[in-house]
């Protein structure tokens, strides 16, 4: 029973829609829309409520003798069903109608039943009706009309026109005072309806230049902006910026989904997102990469947030183009990939190196040193570990430290110095290291000091055995020329004597003189060779020499 009721009421609801066509008249929903609909559903609560009163009051009239009333109860409702069915009216033609049908319906329930009858009921029920369904002026001039009415019949009361009911019931002043009240409750009531359209009015208007601003702020951004569905993913609504930069009408982005613009790979992950987004209402913040008209490829950085939208999830989403970003981001990341695979293999050459390096800045500090800084250069005995950002006085020895910032001074001036220090080692050795203190310039201006140290211990050993070594071959050179010459001269002038002596006894004496001689000679040349052997035995000529 109550699914055939439900029913039945829609299938007559969905009637009178159709034979009023109320629905889109106003897009705007201004006060006016409102009346309307007001009268929309007047309508069609009138027909099925009004049988409440039309029924017994008709069978009331019938059994009393009111035939004339009954009849005019029947008449009023069928012109109601007319107005309300017939299609070629216009709204405003049918709200004027109706509230004819209803004064008819009132002065003539007042004329016949008098004052306690439902004609006063339904007189002021009409002037609410208008106040409710038409501009509120037309509810004031109501109110002076049911004035009037009621005056006119105190006159038919004074004397005594027609054969109205009213007359042997009342006289004049009983019929204004009972009037008054009835005017007194129109004007309050028409008042108040007044104040409330009045105040409806203002938050209606205030509502749409709201909407209207926040519309034009949509429609005018510069940034591409748009609505979607968060159940279908359909766009609701794009603004002109989403348009130029995605190469679609809005007509074309109306009949597409958000899938439509995104990366193929990234359906999937966004439905994903949407759908999370959609259950929990948070705010969502990323970046995406979508396809434009063309088939262009642009990232840009996503901000949506959960709106509802005639009771409807909706997403409002605004896209900043961050194309050139990215494009200058990876740029960026490439020149430092670049950088950092220079500054690795200058580490590399830095770091390999066999002299040690240190950087100095302008204020004397540590800036950079590479691994064999500690190794190739002694600034003090106890050779402390470098440390980036300490000053290099720090390290140098007191003894040193003059001389030091002599040198460091000079070098801020523009010279470079170089000179060689030795060290004793823990384990006595002596050895030693030539600095060399060079000025950095950036745009011709010194900016920092950079120095080597080298170890030259062995270069310093190899030019003490090269200066041995000449010793010595001085020393083999002034015996040839020198010792070896003394015998070998005396042997050479014996020689020729022997030859020339008379007697053995002479030559005896003078082969007893190159003997010596000879020894002497023989003597020497051993020394000679002896000295030449420690050379050979000190500096061996190496294997594949």
């Amino acid at each position: 029973m109550v699914e055939t009721v439900k029913k039945w009421w829609l299938k007559y609801t969905a009637t009178i829609e159709t034979r009023l066509s109320l629905r889109g008249q106003s897009e705007q929903k201004d006060l006016h829309f409102w009346q309307n609909q007001l009268f929309f559903n007047f309508l069609i609560y009138c027909l099925p409520v009004s049988l409440i009163a039309l029924l017994p009051g008709v069978i009331a009239a019938m059994i009393n003798g009111y035939h004339v009333t009954a009849t005019v109860d029947m008449l009023s409702f069928l012109l109601i069903v007319f107005v309300t069915f017939f299609k070629p009216l216009t709204p405003g033609a049918r709200k004027v109608y109706i509230i004819g049908i209803f004064y008819f319906l009132s002065v003539y329930l007042i004329n016949a039943l008098g004052y306690m009858g439902p004609g006063v009921f339904y007189l002021f029920f009409t002037t609410v009706l208008i106040a409710l369904v038409l501009p509120i002026r037309y509810a004031y001039w109501s109110v002076l009309l049911n004035t009037v009415l009621l005056l006119g019949f105190a006159l038919i009361i004074k004397f005594r026109l027609f054969n109205s009911a009213l007359i042997p019931n009342y006289d004049v002043g009983q019929w204004i005072a009972f009037s008054s009240n009835l005017v007194f409750a129109s004007i309050v009531i028409v008042s108040l309806i007044h104040r409330i359209f009045e105040k409806l009015q203002t938050t209606i208007t205030n509502k749409s230049h709201l909407q209207e601003r926040y519309k034009s702020i949509f429609n005018n951004s510069p940034l591409p902006m748009w609505i979607f569905d968060a159940e279908t993913l359909k766009f609701l609504d794009v603004n002109e910026a989403a348009s130029k930069r995605y190469g679609y009408t809005k007509e074309e982005f109306l009949l597409m989904t958000i899938k439509d613009i995104q990366s193929p790979e990234k359906t999937a992950e966004v439905e994903m997102i949407v759908k999370t987004n959609n259950e929990t209402g948070n705010y969502y913040e990323g970046s995406s990469r979508h396809i434009t008209k063309n088939g262009d490829y642009i990232y840009v950085s996503i901000e949506s947030n959960l709106l509802y939208l005639d009771n409807r999830p909706v997403r409002l989403v605004l896209a900043t183009d961050i194309t050139q970003q990215v494009k200058h981001q990876l740029e960026i990341f490439a020149t430092n990939k670049k950088i950092k695979e220079s500054e690795a293999n200058l580490r590399a050459v830095f770091d390999s190196a066999i002299d040690g390096f240190v950087l100095l800045d302008t204020q004397h500090h540590i800036k950079l040193f590479n691994s064999r800084a500690t190794a190739s250069m002694r600034f003090n005995k106890d050779q402390r570990e470098l440390e980036i950002g300490r000053c290099i006085f720090e390290f140098v020895e007191t003894p040193q430290l003059v001389y030091f910032e002599r040198f460091i001074k000079k070098v801020y001036a523009g010279e470079v110095i170089d000179y060689d220090r030795k060290y004793r080692t823990d384990k006595g050795t002596t050895n030693w290291i030539r600095y060399t203190l060079t000025p950095v310039y950036e745009d011709h201006v010194i900016t920092g000091v950079f120095i080597t140290g080298r170890d030259i211990t062995a270069r310093k050993l190899y030019l003490k055995m090269v200066e041995d070594q000449n010793k010595i071959f001085r020393e083999i050179s002034w015996a040839q020329s020198h010792l070896v010459r003394g015998p070998l001269a005396r042997i050479m002038g014996l020689v020729p004597m022997l030859g020339s002596a008379t007697s053995k006894a002479e030559q005896r004496e003078i082969l007893k003189y190159i003997t010596l001689s000879a020894n002497e000679l023989d003597a020497i040349i051993r020394e000679i060779s002896q000295k030449s052997n420690d050379i050979i035995d000190k500096h061996p000529v190496p294997v594949n020499a």
